[in-house]
């Protein structure tokens, strides 16, 4: 009994060891060196840009309030200056008209970080166009590297968006999403909706009453 009892006080010191040790471990940040992390993701996406893998599409857009600025080419911009676009675009895709800062867009979205977490979404599981139903926004009144990309995109147009942080939350982040993150979309532009009224921007209409004034002069 003796010996039973000493075996078992020994095996508790060795668990209590154990554990102090596994207490003492630290654990591994996520976010450690994050602003680093997010610039040289951002730096390397610029690099994939410049020299495409064979069968991909790539584009990059110009912060759109730089262009806006009118500051023209003599401006030297930086990778943190552009939004980077992969196109996956289904081939037999219908593609429509592009909006206005001023118009209001239907689009499917999921948003994550470098590291895989997913921060926003606007459906849930696999995408599924016959289910999931669009969410509508200004495209203006979202974050600069969203808008620079809407503001390129065509009706119908799958994109997968790369938004450095300075057009996205910046430094400081906002809410669950850290300062200096990379902002990452799978982004479907479903439809343009242009303001009605007296000031109509649409270009359908536009179109429509340039094509009746020349029926007219005919």
């Amino acid at each position: 009994m003796k010996t039973y009892c000493v075996r078992l006080w020994i095996l508790g010191m060795v668990m209590c060891v154990f554990a102090s040790c596994s207490d003492d471990t630290p654990t591994a940040d996520p976010y450690a060196d994050w602003e680093a992390r997010n610039v040289a993701y951002i730096d390397s996406i610029a690099d994939v840009v410049a020299n495409p893998p064979a069968g991909e599409t790539w584009y990059r857009y110009a912060n759109y309030k730089i262009q806006n600025d009118g500051m023209g080419t003599d401006l030297t911009l930086t990778n943190s200056d552009y939004v980077y676009v992969k196109d996956l675009t289904e081939a037999d895709a219908e593609l429509g008209e592009t909006p206005f800062a001023t118009d209001t867009v239907a689009v499917h979205y999921r948003g994550w970080l470098i590291n895989g977490e997913v921060f926003d979404q606007s459906y849930s599981g696999d995408w599924n166009a016959d289910v999931h139903v669009p969410v509508s926004f200004a495209a203006s009144e979202v974050r600069t590297g969203w808008t620079t990309a809407l503001l390129h995109m065509q009706e119908g147009e799958h994109w997968e968006v790369y938004i450095p942080y300075q057009m996205g939350y910046g430094t400081s982040g906002n809410g669950t999403i850290r300062g200096y993150s990379t902002l990452i979309f799978d982004l479907r532009l479903e439809e343009v909706i242009h303001p009605k009224g007296p000031d109509d921007r649409s270009r359908k209409a536009i179109s429509l009453a340039t094509e009746n004034q020349v029926s007219v002069d005919e």
